[in-house]
């Protein structure tokens, strides 16, 4: 099993998958008036990408995949490995060797919004964040 954490521990606490009941969550205050241009939410929700062998038929996840994508105007999605640098709507992870005990590895996501009215004020819980990954048998 592969899923979206807010933790690395033995039983992670993981976030809801599809329903929407326990979003990832970022916050920015935008005033509409062009000054910056755009706000980026700060901080950015650290995330966790947690394996592990449920089954005791998995060895590791390969070609592993992160991306987001929101469906709101005016609202950028992204993803980064470091929380620093190489923000995008997709990054590509390591190889996770679950043969022994679980792995994780540590993501941020944060969001951009243009500043100029454009955006209403309100709550958006519209990103999808997908994990695809190659199961390899043990």
């Amino acid at each position: 099993m592969i899923q979206l954490t807010k933790d690395n521990t033995a039983t992670p606490d993981a976030y809801s998958s599809g329903d929407g009941s326990d979003p990832v969550a970022t916050s920015l205050t935008l005033n509409g008036t062009g000054i910056p241009a755009t706000i980026t939410a700060s901080p950015a929700a650290d995330l966790f990408v947690w394996a592990e062998d449920d089954t005791i038929n998995i060895a590791n996840y390969t070609n592993i995949s992160v991306g987001i994508t929101g469906a709101d105007p005016g609202i950028i999605w992204e993803l980064s490995a470091d929380g620093a640098t190489g923000w995008a709507e997709s990054i590509a992870l390591v190889d996770l060797d679950v043969s022994v005990t679980h792995q994780a590895v540590q993501i941020f996501a944060r969001a951009t919004a243009a500043n100029d009215g454009s955006v209403e004020t309100a709550n958006y819980v519209t990103a999808k964040i997908t994990i695809n990954a190659t199961e390899n048998p043990a």
